[in-house]
């Protein structure tokens, strides 16, 4: 992780840990950079007790902080 990108998520989500891992780190803070946090947010808002029960129904465990889900980088290539 880059001193930058903890500056900046710090800057914008404050300091108290948890952090999340470094590639939802990135893409909250390039939300936050173009302004398109609040909007992205109120759109997954529609859904996300859904999207939170498949993902437990598939996973075969409760969302947490802690989920593997949140390990997975799909922004790679």
């Amino acid at each position: 992780m880059t001193e930058e990108l903890l500056k900046k998520y710090i800057y914008y989500f404050g300091d108290k840990p948890p952090f999340p891992p470094k590639h939802i780190m990135e893409s909250l803070v390039r939300m936050k950079d173009d302004e398109t946090f609040d909007e992205k947010l109120k759109a997954v808002s529609s859904f996300k007790g859904e999207f939170k029960e498949k993902i437990e129904e598939v996973s075969g465990e409760k969302m947490s902080i802690n989920h593997p889900f949140f390990d997975e980088d799909f922004d790679k290539e």
